[in-house]
């Protein structure tokens, strides 16, 4: 069932933004995290702060799923706070979902964002609050690189409550410089559609299909990225999608960076736009390939559950409406 939308606060210069690890253990990376937290500070005039878990192991996760839990609530609670980072991947984000208190997130709306596993927490705070939450932002890349295209579209997207037409990157490349045949926006198949943005990364948002918490999918735009998914893999992606209904639901579909996917293996040298074609055959939904959405590379900060409007000719790839108020 779709929620009421609702829209968090912008971030502003001298607000308070607290870094959460609700998956994998940063503990060995605190120098690196340190640095980006800093770069992120100076970037956008604002005060960066760790939660009291965000170093902690247990095992390879950060922390308990109670100390994860605990974590993002206190940040949500926290009236000093205006934004919530989550700091990396992983495999266990999916720990924290049924620990979290959504009624008391839902009255106090916050910017949210992550990236990679992080996807599960995102996603599911969106549909079961309605919150706005936002895709894109990759700390730990803030340790290495300037990031100035990412860092113009949070200032757009979290900061300015820009909508429009996002525009690509026009130094795009893998920031790791791995092989890729990506080379730039492409139409795979034609049409135009207009939904609410779901998504992220291909793994973390499959684990939510037939959960309660997974967006609702219904007329949705969905968004995914592949993280080291060969070609095979991300065929039998579009291939488990269809059969579980998902291509029936969903108005348009936008394929991020697939980051490995071109690496020498059998089978990977087929273009992912064939595979395309073969796997939604029989489904009439606009397809784009959009690179700034992934691993390694600069994301553009897209909101999940705020409208997007897709058109392949041109390629184009619209904030339909301001995502903070």
């Amino acid at each position: 069932m779709a929620r009421e939308v609702i829209r968090p606060g912008r971030l502003r210069a001298g607000d308070r933004v607290v870094v959460v690890s609700p998956s994998s253990t940063i503990a060995a990376m605190r120098d690196d995290v340190g640095r980006a937290g800093t770069a992120l500070a100076d970037a956008l005039g604002v005060r960066v702060t760790f939660a009291a878990h965000a170093f902690a192991t247990d095992h390879y996760s950060a922390g308990t799923p109670a100390q994860r839990s605990a974590d993002l609530m206190g940040a949500f609670t926290d009236p000093d706070v205006t934004a919530v980072v989550l700091s990396m991947g992983g495999a266990t984000a999916i720990d924290v979902i049924d620990g979290l208190d959504y009624d008391a997130i839902a009255a106090n709306p916050k910017i949210l964002t992550g990236i990679s596993d992080s996807c599960t927490v995102l996603n599911a705070v969106t549909a079961r609050t309605g919150l706005v939450t936002f895709h894109g932002l990759e700390l730990l890349d803030f340790s290495r690189h300037p990031m100035p295209y990412t860092l113009a579209s949070l200032r757009q997207v979290c900061c300015q409550g820009w909508a429009g037409a996002y525009e690509a990157n026009p130094d795009w490349r893998d920031l790791d410089g791995e092989r890729t045949t990506y080379t730039g926006r492409r139409a795979i198949k034609p049409g135009r559609a207009r939904g609410i943005a779901v998504g992220g990364n291909s793994e973390a948002f499959a684990q939510l299909l037939g959960t309660p918490y997974c967006p609702d999918l219904d007329g949705a735009i969905l968004v995914l990225e592949t993280y080291r998914l060969q070609k095979r893999h991300i065929h039998a992606l579009l291939v488990t999608l269809r059969l579980r209904g998902v291509l029936d639901a969903i108005a348009g579909l936008v394929l991020g960076y697939c980051l490995g996917s071109d690496a020498p293996g059998t089978g990977n040298d087929r273009d992912l736009a064939d595979i395309v074609h073969e796997t939604t055959h029989g489904h009439d939904l606009p397809v784009l390939q959009i690179g700034e959405i992934g691993h390694q590379v600069e994301n553009l900060i897209c909101p999940l559950g705020a409208t997007l409007e897709i058109d392949t000719d041109p390629v184009t790839l619209r904030l339909a409406e301001p995502a903070v108020t």
